[in-house]
């Protein structure tokens, strides 16, 4: 598998761990290793946690966040049902470069929640009960996020399974059904979504014209580390048919990474398959190291419809699939006749403790016809030990 980027390297050592967690096991405080942070969510559409002015339960249910989880143990439900044993508590470990210790993760996705929108954080393995909490923020049109259960498509063996519990996210430049549905058309508008420019912190701006924040670690927070939004962006009208998942979260201590799984899907293939322009997919990252896109293709460029990882085409074109050109791996799915990516999995590192921003964002450039998605599963916390970017996995 070739991988995009290159950063500085960590190490961990194996009977430091060994020994920490003898520790653990030798001290347990008694609260069954539950995070220390559990005080919920906000977001612009809806609250999901304190501060979001109901403190007192004006409503008398019972549930003073109006959250749908009168408890607030991250269960709306308010039974026992599930594995809710909790991750480590690790809050008073000390920060030791050659450590990582992984949160413990129990999916949450088969839990039923209020919306479309606290499902799909669950779907994409964040603030399930017991676990590290994130301020989590969903933008852009209703119709263009969407929770699917099981695999996506009929291809035996399936090419889109579940990364992590049973559900995924789709979140799409239109209609995200349009991708479940097979024979759909993949080209609606989603108005009030045209933002032109990038919402902040996110810049299209390279930070230098030869060097990345890895090399200059100065360069941090004046624009795009990666230096490869520019040239798919400035130039253009813009983000159109816009929408995002973002979310702010305290990296668990003895942590020094992080992971998710990602797929690229569009319907622009195969009429507009080669252009200059085209919809575009963006992870980005603000981190005391980092400010950029973090995930690629195998030429270091945003997902889009021209990525180097684009290895299902099913449908001939006149660049690099003459007839015949087929893809059965997408059979049973909206994208019949034309073209995705594998699932994709991006590592990147963090340091242990710092507060980061994350935001899926994907969006049509130029115009908002005809749409692209991402499916979206898997994020984790894991252990750096190579290179940071994306491979196929």
């Amino acid at each position: 598998m070739k991988l995009v980027m290159s950063l500085r390297r960590n190490s961990s050592t194996s009977l430091a761990a060994g020994l920490l967690l003898a520790s653990l096991a030798a001290c347990s405080n008694g609260n069954n290793g539950r995070g220390n942070d559990e005080s919920g969510i906000n977001t612009k559409n809806g609250s999901e946690g304190p501060g979001d002015g109901d403190d007192d339960d004006p409503t008398g249910d019972g549930d003073p966040t109006g959250d749908g989880d009168p408890t607030g143990d991250g269960d709306p439900t308010g039974n026992d049902e599930g594995p809710y044993d909790p991750k480590w508590d690790v809050g008073a470990m000390p920060d030791s470069p050659d450590i990582c210790l992984v949160p413990n993760h129990f999916p949450c996705d088969h839990l039923d929640f209020p919306s479309e929108e606290a499902a799909a954080w669950r779907a994409l393995g964040l603030n399930c009960p017991g676990e590290f909490q994130a301020q989590i923020d969903y933008n852009g049109h209703y119709l263009a996020l969407m929770v699917h259960e099981g695999q996506l498509g009929t291809y035996n063996p399936a090419t889109y399974p579940v990364r992590e519990g049973a559900k995924m996210v789709i979140l799409s430049t239109g209609d995200a059904q349009d991708i479940v549905d097979v024979g759909s058309d993949g080209n609606t508008s989603l108005p009030g979504n045209d933002p032109g420019a990038l919402p902040a912190p996110m810049s299209p701006q390279k930070v230098s014209d030869s060097e990345t924040c890895h090399d200059n670690e100065a360069l941090v927070a004046t624009g795009d580390c990666s230096n490869t939004i520019a040239d798919q962006f400035l130039g253009t009208a813009g983000a159109f048919d816009y929408a995002e998942m973002r979310f702010t979260i305290t990296v668990p201590t003895a942590v020094n990474a992080f992971a998710y799984n990602v797929a690229f899907l569009s319907f622009e293939y195969p009429d507009f398959y080669g252009w200059a322009y085209n919809d575009i997919y963006i992870a980005w990252l603000s981190s005391e190291d980092w400010t950029g896109n973090i995930t690629f293709d195998q030429f270091g460029s945003p997902l889009s419809l021209n990525a180097g990882f684009l290895d299902y085409k099913d449908a001939p074109n006149f660049i690099d699939c003459p007839l015949p050109c087929d893809a059965p791996e997408l059979q049973g799915t909206g994208l019949e006749g034309h073209g995705a990516t594998q699932w994709l999995e991006t590592t990147w590192p963090v340091r242990s403790g710092e507060q980061i921003t994350v935001i899926f964002a994907i969006m049509d450039i130029q115009d908002n016809i005809v749409d692209s998605a991402v499916l979206l599963d898997n994020f984790r916390w894991t252990c750096f030990g190579g290179t940071p970017g994306t491979v196929i996995g």
